[in-house]
Formats: structure tokens, sequence, C-alpha cells
């Protein structure tokens, strides 16, 4: 029998509030810490409620009018440039420098059912429709896996404005920053573009992206239920580029209910060596 551990919300709080604390002050007059309002916002978000609603979840605690007071004090410019070092806080304890880590990119979306002004504007990202809105405030964070562990390095918020190159050039120099080597770099998706790999291969950074499954030629490529690799030239109006695509095949044995083969693919770049 496999016993469970079970995540309480204290320790989760508990694990998160000195690298916050150490690392974001909110200038306060008064009664209120710093910490008094981080804890309150972070216990919030554990428990996955608002604002709104911390006076009926919580005693004790700043009242919502006072809370969203000194909230707006944060900036956000200074929180990106925090986020790293509130993060691996406790991870850079283990990592070590000059080593080779497998890093992973994903875009998250969460829905946003509020209103669109100049204070958040630049953030609301317009999206294919989810849960009753086509409205998110999005963000792309950057992990780093060392043996079964997984951490998080980095999270941006998504600008209308910024190009996926220009988040992922971010977490390269970031990489090169800490002192780690990339061994592969593992993206969603929606990283699936031209510049995206033009970007990576001048860089000679190893990755793999999921393929869209787009066009005739790349249909007749993923055809099959052999492992394979195959070549394809992606291209738009002003350039083109060779891609490595990579097929696998894995048997389902009943797995979710499934019979047969199940195709995985994606492109890969310089990456033979883990493939």
């Amino acid at each position: 029998m496999n016993s469970k551990i079970e995540l309480k919300s204290k320790h989760c709080i508990d694990l998160v509030l000195q690298p916050l604390t150490s690392h974001v002050t909110i200038n306060i007059n008064g009664s209120l810490t710093n910490e008094d309002i981080i804890r309150t916002v972070v216990s919030l978000a554990v428990d996955k409620n608002s604002v709104h609603s911390v006076t009926k979840q919580y005693s004790a605690v700043a009242c919502e009018t006072s809370l969203r007071y000194h909230l707006k004090k944060l900036n956000m410019d200074e929180l990106i440039l925090s986020n790293e070092n509130i993060l691996l806080q406790e991870p850079l304890k283990t990592l070590k420098a000059g080593k080779y880590y497998e890093f992973a990119v994903d875009l998250t979306n969460d829905p946003y059912y509020g209103k669109t002004d100049l204070s958040n504007e630049k953030y609301v990202i317009r999206s294919q429709a989810k849960k009753s809105t086509n409205s998110f405030y999005s963000y792309i964070s950057l992990y780093i896996t060392n043996k079964n562990e997984r951490f998080t390095v980095s999270v941006l918020p998504v600008e209308k404005d910024k190009t996926m190159v220009e988040y992922l050039s971010y977490f390269v120099d970031l990489i090169k920053r800490l002192n780690f080597k990339i061994k592969v770099l593992c993206l969603d998706r929606e990283f699936y573009s031209i510049d995206v790999f033009e970007f990576l291969q001048n860089n000679g950074i190893p990755h793999i992206v999921p393929v869209v499954k787009k066009g005739e030629k790349m249909k007749q490529i993923l055809k099959g239920n052999k492992a394979r690799s195959a070549q394809y030239v992606m291209k738009n109006s002003t350039k083109k580029i060779l891609l490595d695509i990579i097929i696998d095949v894995k048997y389902l044995k009943g797995k979710r209910d499934k019979k047969g083969c199940e195709i995985q693919d994606g492109e890969c770049g310089e990456t033979k060596d883990i493939i």
C-alpha cells in the first residue's frame, strides 16, 4: 500500500514567505508590516481565494481596501528583476555552476474576466476562447530539472508587443549569468515558429519542440507507425529553415483505455545524444 503525502497549506506558505519578504518590500505606515501583507496574499493564493474574500476567509488580517492600497505600491518591473532571486534562493544550494541541465519553457494562459485599462492593457492578451473568455493574463516560465526535481527559475508576464524570441533570449542570457549549461531546451508547441527555430539554431541551443501538424508535407512525414527521423523545410514569405523531425512511437497497451500505437513527434535541433 502506497502512503500518500499530503501537502498542507501552511507548508506552502512557510516555504515561500521567507524568500518573498527578503526580496519584496512594501512601504507601510501604521500597525501592519510587510510580512503581514505578503503572508495574507500568499495565503489567498494557496487557498485559491480572491482579495475580495479576505475578510470572509481569514481573521486578524488587513481588510480588502487596505490590501489593495498597499499592493498597488508594487512595481511590475522591480518584481521581474527580483523574481529569479526569489525563486532560486533554495534551489541554488543544490545546483552546480558549469553543469549541463535540462531546461523547459512553457506558456500559461490564465482566464481574465475583469476590465482593461491603462494599468493593465499591455498584459491582457487576446487568444482562443477558453472558460467563457478570450482575455488572459499570460506568463512564460523557465524550469530546470536536476535528477528527479524540477525548479522554477524565472516567470515573466507576457506583454502584447514582445515576441517569443525576446523571452527566449532573456532566458538564455539568464542561464548564462547563472553559469549553467543547456543539455536540452524543451519548449511548448506555442514556440513552434520559424523565428524561434532561427534563434535556437543561430545560438547552437539543443532543443525539442512539438510540431504543428499543418500542411500536406508535414502530414505526409508523420504518417506511419515506425520510429524514424525526417527533414522538413519550414518557410514563410521572407525566410526558410531546415528542421530535423523526430517521430517516436509508443505502444499504448491499454493505457487510457486505448490500444495500438501513439505517435510522439517533435522538431529537434542538435539533440542526437539525448534522443
